[in-house]
């Protein structure tokens, strides 16, 4: 399952558009600039699943806690997921070429859509599995990538693809 539908289902259809609208965006460009930076924040999340300080920002997240949330949050979600603001920064303006959208409305966008993003992966989902609900299992299903509800042989394909670079 995509990051955006995690989203969608999670926290509501138009979750993207009101983060977007915080920092100026309309419901159009906010859409265009999740497109362009969830991608990068999915694969970020993937690496990092297994990180102890990320599991420790997800817990207790909602997404209706994540969606009000400070950029704080998100800044501190975005320091585990990509390491450094450098990331960040190039996540944005790989985004802002791709988009149209100037870069320091991305950078702005960036911090909110990783703390709704890790509120809609920490929070249960209407028809999920009780043990396939919310939390690690949340990103345990942003890693099922072929949705076969078994993550373990799409990391094993992911960590061969890596040993054979």
């Amino acid at each position: 399952m995509a990051l955006l539908d995690i989203i969608s289902q999670a926290a509501g259809s138009a979750a993207i558009e009101q983060v977007g609208a915080r920092v100026g965006l309309t419901p159009a460009q906010s859409r265009a600039a999740a497109a362009a930076l969830l991608p990068a924040l999915a694969g970020g999340l993937k690496r990092q699943s297994g990180n102890s300080d990320l599991g420790g920002l997800l817990a207790g997240l909602s997404p209706a806690t994540a969606a009000g949330a400070a950029p704080d949050l998100g800044n501190q979600i975005l320091g585990q997921v990509f390491g450094s603001k450098d990331v960040s920064r190039t996540v944005a303006a790989n985004a802002a070429t791709s988009t149209g959208i100037g870069v320091d409305q991305l950078k702005a966008l960036l911090p909110l859509l990783a703390s709704l993003s890790a509120g809609a992966l920490a929070a249960p989902r209407a028809g999920a599995a009780p043990a396939a609900q919310g939390g690690l299992a949340g990103m345990l299903s942003l890693l099922d990538q072929d949705g076969d509800g078994d993550p373990l042989n799409d990391i094993l394909g992911m960590a061969g693809k890596l040993l054979r670079r």
